[in-house]
């Protein structure tokens, strides 16, 4: 689906740059980074929808072609004819996501070369749901869309995974500077608390 533009929900609002970075208390469930600002009000940023919003706007600028990696072994990818079919009718557009693909025959298709950042393994699924795209009549753009969403969320910090802090200095620095404030599909990357709002509860206001 194309980006939406999700309405101003409870606990969120727009982010603009302080001149005091804010404080990283620390990281919680492996997903929420939780943090302090100068104001004396907590943010919890979910570092899995930030980081895929910061991947989804770099490729979707597309200011440089996307590094590749060559696959050592090449991934046999069984679409069916008609959906092979209409991948290598689009091996064009393809090849500027830094896909390099090739017909092997029988409704399948070969990948030898994938974009640097993205997990070989995840090859088949990206793959797969361009083809669906393809066959839904989107526009250009609406498929370029939707390929990306998949890339910057399969290439994404995971929910879970241990991050490394200067990795997780990198992502609260865009989301201070409000730079990221939605993921690609529309949700908060961001939620903020008062000390008002955590003192009511507690009990103590």
């Amino acid at each position: 689906a194309a980006p939406v533009r999700s309405p101003e929900v409870p606990g969120q609002q727009a982010l603009s740059q302080e001149e005091t970075p804010w404080r990283i208390a620390g990281e919680v469930l492996h997903t929420y980074i939780v943090c302090e600002s100068a104001d004396g009000c907590v943010w919890l940023i979910d570092k899995h929808a930030a980081h895929e919003r910061i991947n989804f706007d770099r490729l979707k600028a597309g200011a440089e072609p996307p590094m590749r990696q060559m696959l050592l072994k090449p991934e046999a990818v069984d679409l069916g004819r008609e959906d092979a079919a209409l991948l290598l009718e689009n091996r064009d557009l393809l090849e500027q996501m830094g896909f390099s693909c090739e017909d092997f025959g029988d409704g399948t298709v070969l990948a030898r070369e994938v974009p640097a950042d993205l997990d070989a393994g995840d090859t088949a699924a990206i793959l797969e749901e361009f083809a669906e795209n393809l066959r839904t009549g989107r526009s250009l753009e609406e498929r370029r869309d939707a390929v990306f969403h998949t890339m910057a969320c399969k290439a994404a910090i995971k929910g879970g995974w241990t991050s490394d802090p200067l990795e997780l200095l990198a992502l609260v620095r865009k989301v201070q500077s409000g730079a990221v404030r939605y993921c690609p599909h529309g949700r908060p990357v961001a939620v903020k608390l008062s000390q008002y709002e955590l003192e009511k509860l507690f009990k103590r206001a």
